[in-house]
This record gives structure tokens, C-alpha cells and sequence, in this order.
């Protein structure tokens, strides 16, 4: 005899397929609710490019959409614009600070680094790869720096000094974003149109918000379950 499942041949009840998917397209559904927030992430995303063209403030904007982007996108507290405008606010000075001091610095890596290469010997082959190590180490270290920022009170000193530990003691999410940063730049560059820069940095600090968060969440103090904080959920 056969192995069939006679309720298996049982019709689906229209009416009920039909309340599904009016649940799902409803304002409370799934699919509502996921074209949202990419909408959200989208908008963020402009915002983002648009502060980041006083080139001074590419940090502070950075900051700024880290802290939305975990904030309301993940966490959906508040408006992304809202809290995207409060964190640039109150980063402004620090993040400017931070983004001149980067420039700087890699500007100098840059021009150590043609020197060495225009040397003879092992000398210069051995300089020019320290300074593409610091280059490389010193891009570590501002991937957790603004995230630091954008979290921590703390003085500036310290929030490198925080931001260096978080890059080497999670080395594996620090290579992984790294790499996922340049490739994504490359594929950008050579196969994507370019409006799609208006899409995919948004995205990609997405997707790096699970393996940030795992490291700051390390160095945050223990909750005592009484305050209603977004960053502890």
C-alpha cells in the first residue's frame, strides 16, 4: 500500500493564505517591516556621504553612523535622522580631531613610504614594508575608534589606547573587516555602478555592527538590569 499522507491532499483554505499575507504586507509585517528598515539604512547611508564632504568631518560622520546605525536601525529606539544628528553634535570636536590626526598621519606613512622605495637594498625594502604594516595597523585601529567614540567617555588617549587592544585581541572580526572593507572598494570600483556607493557603506557597517559590538560590549560595565539602556539589549 501507499506511504501517502492523505491530509496531505487537503486544500489550503484561501482565507487563511489570505490573512497571511495581508499580515505580512501589513505596517506590522516582515516584509514591511524589512523594506523599512533598508530604506532607513539607504537614507542613513546619503546622510553619511553627505557630511563626510568637508573631508574634516569624515570621522564625526562615521561615528554618528555607527551610532544610528545600532541604535534605531538594530535596536529601534527613536529616528535614525534624530539620533544620526545627536551623535554628530556631541562628537563633532572629537571626531574632527581624530579624522585631521588620521590624515596626517597617513600622509606621513605615505611619503616615508615613496622615500623607501626609492632606496637601494634590503634597507629600503625593509622600510617600505614597515610602513605598509603601520599603514595597515593604524586602518585597525580606526575601524574600532569611532565605534569607541561614539560609546565611551573617555579622553582620546584613551579611547586609541582602547580601540589598538580591541583590534589585536579580536583579531579574527579585525582581518575579516578589513579585508571586507577593501574588497568591497575594489568590487565597488570595478564592477558596480557608481550609484551604488549609496547603498553598500550603509550596508557594510551593518553587517560590521554584530562583530563591533561583540568587542565593545567586552569593555562596557556589567548591567544591573535596572536601566533602560539600547547598548544592553
Amino acid at each position: 500500500m501507499s506511504g501517502f499522507d492523505k491530509n496531505a491532499e487537503q486544500k489550503a483554505d484561501p482565507y487563511e493564505s489570505g490573512k497571511e499575507r495581508k499580515k505580512l504586507l501589513s505596517p506590522e509585517g516582515n516584509i514591511v517591516y524589512v523594506l523599512t528598515k533598508a530604506g532607513q539604512v539607504i537614507i542613513l547611508n546619503i546622510v553619511w556621504l553627505l557630511c563626510c564632504i568637508p573631508v574634516f568631518t569624515i570621522g564625526t560622520a562615521t561615528t554618528s553612523l555607527y551610532y544610528a546605525m545600532m541604535k534605531n536601525i538594530r535596536r529601534n529606539r527613536s529616528y535614525p535622522l534624530v539620533e544620526y544628528f545627536a551623535s554628530f553634535k556631541r562628537t563633532l570636536g572629537r571626531g574632527s580631531a581624530f579624522t585631521l590626526m588620521a590624515g596626517v598621519w597617513f600622509m606621513l606613512l605615505y611619503h616615508l613610504w615613496t622615500i623607501a622605495n626609492a632606496q637601494q637594498g634590503a634597507v629600503g625594502i625593509f622600510l617600505g614594508r614597515m610602513y605598509i604594516a603601520l599603514a595597515v595597523m593604524s586602518a585597525a585601529i580606526l575601524i574600532y575608534l569611532f565605534p569607541v567614540l561614539s560609546r565611551f567617555m573617555m579622553s582620546m588617549s584613551a579611547m586609541v589606547k582602547l580601540a589598538f587592544v580591541m583590534a589585536v585581541r579580536f583579531i579574527g572580526y579585525t582581518v575579516l573587516m578589513l579585508a571586507g572593507s577593501v574588497a568591497l572598494c575594489l568590487i565597488w570600483f570595478y564592477y558596480l555602478p557608481w550609484p551604488a556607493i549609496l547603498i553598500w557603506p550603509g550596508a557594510w557597517c551593518y553587517v560590521c555592527t554584530f562583530m563591533i559590538e561583540k568587542a565593545l560590549r567586552k569593555y562596557m560595565p556589567a548591567s544591573d538590569g535596572n536601566e533602560d539602556a539600547w547598548y544592553y539589549e
